[in-house]
């Protein structure tokens, strides 16, 4: 039986510290998403994301709802300038998985029913 419940510890330790990450250690980071329209480098710094296209930055801010949710709001195009059609746009992003090198999560909309998944595959956690 102590062999057992030792061996079970064991098994414990090696699962968190086996270099997974959870939810929080995303908050900030460079990730990469690729879609139909091309490759999207995303970059989180504190409360900004930054989206990287054709030569283009996109900006948002980040509101964490929870470790695992958060909200981009406040979109602004290359010049920083607050996109009108995006003006009352609220995209809630919900982490749905983390694997070892990417991350699946799930995209709403405050305008639409629909929910989109995506993998982001992760360059840099800092």
């Amino acid at each position: 039986m102590k062999k057992t419940i030792y061996l079970f510890l064991i098994l414990i330790s090696f699962q968190n510290c086996n270099g997974q990450s959870k939810c929080s250690d995303l908050k900030n980071g460079k990730f990469e998403l690729k879609s139909e329209t091309g490759i999207t480098i995303i970059e989180r710094n504190g409360n900004i994301q930054i989206e990287k296209k054709d030569g283009l930055n996109y900006y948002s801010d980040v509101e964490w709802i929870t470790d695992c949710k958060y909200e981009l709001k406040n979109h602004r195009n290359h010049y920083g300038e607050l996109e009108k059609e995006e003006l009352n746009s609220i995209y809630t992003v919900e982490i749905i998985k983390i694997m070892t090198d990417s991350v699946k999560i799930k995209t709403t909309a405050n305008y639409s029913n629909k929910s989109l998944e995506r993998i982001l595959k992760i360059i840099e956690l800092k």
